[in-house]
Parts: C-alpha cells; sequence; structure tokens
C-alpha cells in the first residue's frame, strides 16, 4: 500500500514539469518600406491567410501605405487613401480583415475637428473605397485614436476618443455599422461608468465575442492611470458593466502611451498591458472572467528592473500565444516577444525577433498568427524603414529555457511573479 501511494505522489508531482511545446524558427527578414515611401507604425494582418502590411507616410504627401505578399515576395508599395486626407502624424492606423474583407481606420485631420475615417477593401486589400467618416461630424467636438474590429457578420466596430475642441473632457466611444461601413449608427459612451476620465493620450481596444463587445482603456484618476474594461450586451448601444483590472494603483503624471488589449480565451479573456504599479514598467496579463469581469489573476512577463517596456501587442489560438512588446533593457527600445504551445501558463520570458545586422532603435511590433505561422512587422529606426519577419513551429519537444546549460521551469509567488527553479532533467 506504501509503496502504491508513494509511486501516485510522484506522478502527480511530476506531471507539470512534462510540458511539451513545438519549436519557433525564423525565416528572412524583409524590408517592407523605408525612406520615401514611409515608415510610420506599421500594422499587420491576414487577408486569405497572407499578410498586408499598412503604415503611416508622413512626409508630404501625407498617405496611409499599404504592401501585400504575392506568393514570392512582398508587393510594391502603394497609397491607399488620397493624398488630401492628411492622416494624423500623432495616431496611427489600425486594421481588421476577415476574408477578402479588410477595415482600416485612422484619425484624419483633413476636417476641422479631426476626425476618424474608415476605407474599405472587399477585393483583399487590391483596390480601396474612398474614406467614410466614423465619428459624428460635430463641430463641438474632436477624435483620434481609432481603432477596428469585425463582428461575426462581417460588420465594423470602431472604438475613438471624444474631446472638446480643446481636447479636454476625453471620453471612448464606439461606433458600429450594420451595412458593411456604409454607414454607422451612432455612438455609444464606453467609459460612461468609469470613474474619473479615461487617460486622454491612450489608445482604447475592443474584444467581440458574438453580441457582446468589450472595451478596455486606460482610466485617469489624479494620475492614477490603472486599465478598466467595460462590456456591453446589446451589440454596443449601452455600456455598464465597468471594472478596474489592476491589482495595485499606478500612479504617473505623464502618458503611458498605450492602453490595454485582449482577446477570447475560452470563458474568460486574456488581458495583456503596460504597468509600472511594482516599480517597473513591465508588460503585465490577466485573465478576467467574460460574464461579472472579475479577474483571477495578474502576472508579469519578463521584468527588467529600471527598464520600461511598453506597446504590447497579443494573439491566442487554442492554446497557442505570442505577446510582443517593445523594450529597452539593452539601453536602447528593441522588440521582445514571448510565447507558449501550452496555454498561458507556460509563457517563456523575452525574446527579440528583429534584425541584428542594424544597430539603432527597433519600435512599435505588431504581430499575427495563424495556420502555424507568426507574422511579426517593427519598425527600424536605425535603417529607417519596416521590416517583416515570419516564424514558424518544428517538431514537438520539451519547453525549456537555455540558462546557464539548465532546463528550466517558472512558478508563480503570491504577488503573481514569475520565479524560476532548475527542473530535474528527463531524457527524451
Amino acid at each position: 500500500m506504501k509503496k502504491i501511494l508513494s509511486k501516485i505522489i510522484f506522478i502527480t508531482l511530476s506531471l507539470p514539469l512534462l510540458v511539451s511545446a513545438q519549436p519557433l524558427n525564423f525565416g528572412n527578414t524583409f524590408t517592407i518600406s523605408s525612406g520615401a515611401d514611409g515608415y510610420g507604425r506599421p500594422r499587420i494582418a491576414l487577408t486569405n491567410n497572407q499578410p498586408i502590411i499598412i503604415w503611416r507616410k508622413d512626409s508630404s504627401p501625407k498617405t496611409i501605405r499599404a504592401t501585400k505578399w504575392d506568393g514570392t515576395n512582398f508587393t510594391t508599395p502603394y497609397d491607399i487613401t488620397l493624398a488630401g486626407v492628411l492622416p494624423s502624424s500623432w495616431d496611427g492606423p489600425e486594421i481588421a480583415t476577415k476574408g477578402d474583407t479588410v477595415y482600416i481606420v485612422f484619425a484624419s485631420t483633413a476636417t476641422t475637428q479631426s476626425s476618424i475615417m474608415l476605407i474599405r477593401s472587399f477585393d483583399g486589400g487590391n483596390t480601396f473605397s474612398d474614406t467614410i467618416r466614423v465619428s459624428e461630424n460635430n463641430p463641438s467636438h474632436k477624435f483620434r485614436m481609432g481603432n477596428i474590429k469585425i463582428d461575426q457578420n462581417g460588420h465594423p466596430i470602431v472604438s475613438y476618443m471624444q474631446y472638446l475642441p480643446n481636447w479636454t473632457e476625453p471620453k471612448q466611444m464606439v461606433n458600429r455599422s450594420i451595412t458593411y461601413g456604409d454607414s454607422f449608427i451612432g455612438s455609444a459612451e464606453g467609459s460612461f461608468s468609469a470613474p474619473g476620465e479615461p487617460c486622454d493620450c491612450c489608445k482604447s481596444s475592443l474584444i467581440l465575442d458574438n453580441n457582446d463587445i468589450y472595451l478596455l482603456f486606460r482610466n485617469n484618476i489624479n494620475n492614477e492611470r490603472n486599465s478598466y474594461i467595460s462590456k456591453s450586451t446589446d451589440g454596443g448601444q449601452t455600456f455598464n458593466l465597468v471594472t478596474d483590472l489592476d491589482d495595485y494603483d499606478w500612479n504617473v503624471n505623464g502618458c503611458p502611451a498605450t492602453g490595454p488589449l485582449g482577446v477570447v480565451n475560452e470563458d474568460s479573456l486574456l488581458i495583456v498591458r503596460r504597468s509600472g504599479a511594482s516599480g517597473n514598467d513591465e508588460i503585465v496579463y490577466s485573465n478576467s472572467n467574460k460574464s461579472d469581469l472579475n479577474y483571477s489573476y495578474t502576472r508579469n512577463i519578463d521584468p527588467i528592473a529600471g527598464k520600461i517596456q511598453d506597446y504590447p501587442d497579443l494573439t491566442l489560438n487554442g492554446d497557442t500565444i505570442f505577446i510582443a512588446w517593445q523594450d529597452n533593457r539593452n539601453n536602447i527600445p528593441d522588440c521582445f516577444f514571448s510565447y507558449s504551445t501550452n496555454g498561458v501558463e507556460n509563457l517563456s520570458l523575452g525574446n527579440t525577433f528583429t534584425d541584428t545586422l542594424v544597430t539603432g532603435a527597433k519600435l512599435n511590433p505588431d504581430l499575427v498568427y495563424k495556420n502555424n505561422n507568426i507574422h511579426l512587422v517593427y519598425n527600424d529606426n536605425g535603417s529607417n524603414s519596416i521590416k517583416y519577419v515570419r516564424g514558424s513551429f518544428g517538431n514537438i519537444s520539451y519547453i525549456y529555457e537555455q540558462q546557464n546549460k539548465q532546463e528550466l521551469f517558472y512558478n508563480f509567488d503570491l504577488l503573481g511573479r514569475k520565479t524560476k527553479k532548475p527542473s530535474f532533467l528527463f531524457k527524451k
């Protein structure tokens, strides 16, 4: 009886260490755009499983540009907005795709009040429509920092910030179309129930789950700049339920520059964001219940004391998750990523994916994952260009991090901090 019991105990303790994953291999780095073609804040999406990349061209004439993968290479960059549209140099475009449908939103300074505009394509990004106004045509307000998702029926839903003409009294708004972007039904205030006011320089984001819409935004209560989530159960007409996502208050007299982002993860929401509440500017993630928005944990990925981590992005498919961010741990900004093929609890420490042949800052990472491939873009300020790299998975192996020739696994302390312990060495 004692022998049986000891075996059971041994197996139970050993199972968490046998975590399998696939090694990630990166291909060649492509220079997407440089110099006169522009290189401002790239975004990436997939149309018919092939990447399409957009960015802001800040030199005159200001436009939004794009390129697509043609099967062997990326096409020559082409303008998808007219010269007179004047996309904002302060803000950047956002993209959402579904099959052949492509929606892009951006802030335009062509109108007196600064407006949120949309362009669309129904042929995979080969041709685009004229601009369509999303924000209200109201001279008493200004608008910027748009973001977009596509609902299950193929219609666009857009979030953005609304201000008074002097850029005060910010509000997070959500507007949607039921006509594939031909027109929009009228905005609802997504931050209505939150105390204080939204952080006026941090972009919001959206999560869609059937008819439920979740708005993620950074809030501001006397410079306490925590991340919040609000929920609509009526398709974006009203947002009533709102929750503070942070365990500790982050007080900062300045702009964090980014807000939270999230994805649906079965019956919960996985949310990633920048936080400095611990004393380190780090990327943290949390798990929130879809129904009541209560969260069960908040954890960091790979904090580095005295360094700044910002501009996170994430994607998830089943148990596979990728998180990318900007990080100055090497005393100059670079782009890092963490991933797991076995759920969020097994996320790796940060690794760079940028081109090491060019020195200088690497900024603004963006990513998308599908069909066993991770697609990443970023600004390479050392060469004044946009870079693209693709990673793919190889054969199944044990998941481990190599550090001092030891195989490692991760634990978390009571404060959600990741700790490392040498594992038992298992023979393959």
